[in-house]
């Protein structure tokens, strides 16, 4: 019976959450994909262009994923921005924000909490910032099949090779080839990915 009931109520807020998130997506121009689940309250800001994917599967709580999400995830793209996320992605609790561009490729998992930025945010300067002068901003690849672990931040104009893999925690500002395991403060290869192997852990 108890079982029965932790279904039902898992198909009712697969069922709310994502009715949710197809009105929010409605209202900012954004089509609703085939497949798409949301999983808890999705932040969006879509002045911008946003392209999502097929079966793509967004995780905002803790409660439906006991990794340590430690806030919903937000989806950004600023004015002129295209943020695209490719089918079969899964997103737990991240903040991506776009101020440029940011593709998101096919098949990646990208893991609670992490950070992705194609922007300073904040001219290095002193001066720049208090005169409110641009900052640097630099466009984001995210090739297919790659795993970003718990807390990991991409940062501009980085692109991350196909099925490559990124430790928790780490921080990526520059190029990661395919096939490759990094990790660290920046992240650097520290080994390589089979690309033969098949299992992939959740997200």
């Amino acid at each position: 019976m108890i079982i029965r009931i932790g279904y039902l109520y898992n198909a009712i807020s697969r069922f709310y959450w994502s009715l949710r998130a197809r009105v929010q997506l409605c209202i900012r121009g954004v089509p609703f994909p085939k497949g798409f689940v949301v999983l808890g309250p999705l932040g969006l800001s879509a002045r911008g262009q946003i392209f999502i994917g097929e079966n793509v599967t967004i995780v905002n709580s803790s409660r439906f994923n006991r990794v340590g999400i430690n806030h919903p995830t937000q989806l950004v793209a600023g004015d002129g921005a295209t943020l695209t996320i490719g089918d079969n992605t899964g997103i737990s609790g991240a903040a991506i924000f776009c101020s440029q561009s940011i593709t998101i490729g096919n098949h990646v998992l990208i893991g609670a909490n992490c950070r992705i930025y194609d922007t300073d945010f904040h001219p290095i300067d002193f001066m720049a910032r208090r005169e409110g002068r641009p900052c640097n901003t630099a466009p984001i690849v995210i090739e297919d099949d790659v795993w970003l672990g718990a807390g990991v931040a991409v940062l501009k104009g980085v692109t991350i090779g196909a099925r490559s893999v990124i430790a928790a925690g780490s921080v990526v500002t520059k190029n990661i080839e395919p096939d490759t395991l990094a990790g660290g403060v920046p992240a650097r290869a520290i080994g390589g990915v089979n690309a033969k192997q098949t299992n992939q852990p959740t997200v």
